[in-house]
C-alpha cells in the first residue's frame, strides 16, 4: 500500500532539493503551517551558510516535542557544512527520532550522486527534488494554481501569463492571487484580465530601470529608487530581471535562443549591446540576482531594494565612483 500525504509530511528525514525554491519555499512553509499552534515551540531553522553548532542541532532533533506531537527542524544549505558535520547529520540519519521531522535543503542546481552529501546521508533520506517547470507544465501549473482560487484560466490565457512573467513561478504565483482578486464574483479568469492586469503590473518603469542597467547608465540608480517608490513587489523586480538576464546571454553570446520566444524587437535591442557585456558578466550579475532572491523568500534580508541597488552599482559604475 503506497504512503499517504500524512504519511510523507512525517518522514523523520527529508532532502528537497532543485532550483525552483518558490516551490519549495512553499512545502516547508506546508510542513509549518501543518504544526499549527505548536509552531511556537516545536519549530527551529538553521542555515548551513552560517556558523552553526551541528550539536545544538542534533540535539533538538535528539528531544521529544513539547507539549506536541512532532517537531519540525529545517537546515538550508546542508552542503555547505563540513564533511565532520555532514558525518554527524549522516550518523542521526540512520537512527532518527520518530516524532522528528529533519528537512534539509538544497537550494540551486542539485549536487551530482558522487557528491560529498550523498556519501554522508543514507539512502532511507526522502529525496524531492523541486525542478524549474518546462513546457506544458508550466500552464498546467498556472490552470491548478487558478484553481486553488476556486477560478479557472483556459490554456490560451495561461499561456499568456506564462510569457508575460517569464514562466517564474513567484511572479506568476502573485499574478494569479491579483487576477482572482480582479476577476470578483466570475469564475473564470479571461484572456482579456491578463492582458489588462499584467501588462499593466509589467509597466514603463521598469523597463526604464532594464534599458539603463543593460546599457551600463547610472541612470539604472535613479529608476531603481523610482520603482521602490512606486510600491512594486521587488521579487517582481527580481523575476523580471533574470528573465532579462538569460534572454541577453542567449542572444548576445550566440545560443540557440529560439526554444525561448523572443520578440524581434528586443532581439534588436538586445544586439545593439554587444560590447557592454561579456558572458562572464552576465553569469555574474544573475548569480547576484539569484542571491538576492534567496536572501528575501529566506528572510535573511529586509531591504531587497538596497541590495538591488548595491548590486546594480557594480555594473554601472566604474570602480573608482563605487568608492
Amino acid at each position: 500500500m503506497g504512503k499517504t500525504q500524512t504519511d510523507r509530511q512525517t518522514e523523520p528525514v527529508r532532502l528537497f532539493m532543485g532550483e525552483e525554491t518558490f516551490l519549495m519555499e512553499e512545502a516547508l512553509t506546508a510542513l509549518k503551517t501543518a504544526l499549527g499552534d505548536e509552531a511556537l515551540t516545536n519549530f527551529s531553522a538553521f542555515n548551513g551558510d552560517e556558523s552553526i553548532r551541528v550539536e545544538d542541532l542534533l540535539g533538538l532533533c535528539n528531544t521529544l516535542p513539547f507539549l506536541g506531537e512532532r517537531r519540525l527542524i529545517i537546515l538550508r544549505n546542508v552542503q555547505k557544512l563540513t564533511a565532520k558535520a555532514l558525518a554527524q547529520i549522516g550518523a542521526y540519519c540512520r537512527n532518527p527520532l520518530e516524532t522528528t521531522t529533519l528537512v534539509m535543503t538544497v537550494e540551486g542546481q542539485p549536487p551530482k550522486s558522487g557528491d560529498t552529501l550523498f556519501k554522508h546521508l543514507p539512502d532511507t533520506v526522502v529525496r524531492q527534488r523541486f525542478d524549474p517547470l518546462k513546457g506544458p507544465e508550466v500552464v498546467t501549473w498556472i490552470q491548478a494554481r487558478a484553481k486553488g482560487q476556486k477560478k479557472t484560466i483556459d490554456k490560451e490565457a495561461a499561456a499568456l501569463l506564462a510569457e508575460l512573467t517569464g514562466g517564474h513561478t513567484w511572479f506568476m504565483a502573485s499574478e494569479i492571487d491579483k487576477l482572482s482578486l480582479y476577476a470578483g464574483d466570475r469564475a473564470a479568469i479571461t484572456r482579456a484580465d491578463v492582458e489588462y492586469l499584467v501588462m499593466k503590473t509589467a509597466e514603463s518603469s521598469i523597463f526604464a530601470f532594464q534599458d539603463a542597467l543593460f546599457e551600463r547608465r547610472k541612470e539604472a540608480l535613479a529608476r531603481l529608487t523610482e520603482l521602490e517608490a512606486t510600491g512594486i513587489e521587488p521579487l517582481e523586480v527580481v523575476a523580471m530581471l533574470e528573465n532579462h538576464i538569460i534572454d541577453h546571454y542567449k542572444v548576445l553570446m550566440g545560443g540557440n535562443w529560439k526554444w525561448r520566444p523572443i520578440h524581434p524587437f528586443v532581439v534588436k535591442k538586445i544586439t545593439g549591446r554587444k560590447a557592454l557585456w561579456k558572458a562572464s558578466d552576465l553569469s555574474a550579475l544573475l548569480s547576484d540576482v539569484r542571491a538576492i532572491e534567496r536572501a528575501v523568500k529566506t528572510g535573511r534580508t529586509v531591504l531587497p531594494f538596497a541590495a538591488l541597488i548595491e548590486t546594480t552599482a557594480k555594473y554601472v559604475l566604474r570602480p573608482t565612483q563605487l568608492t
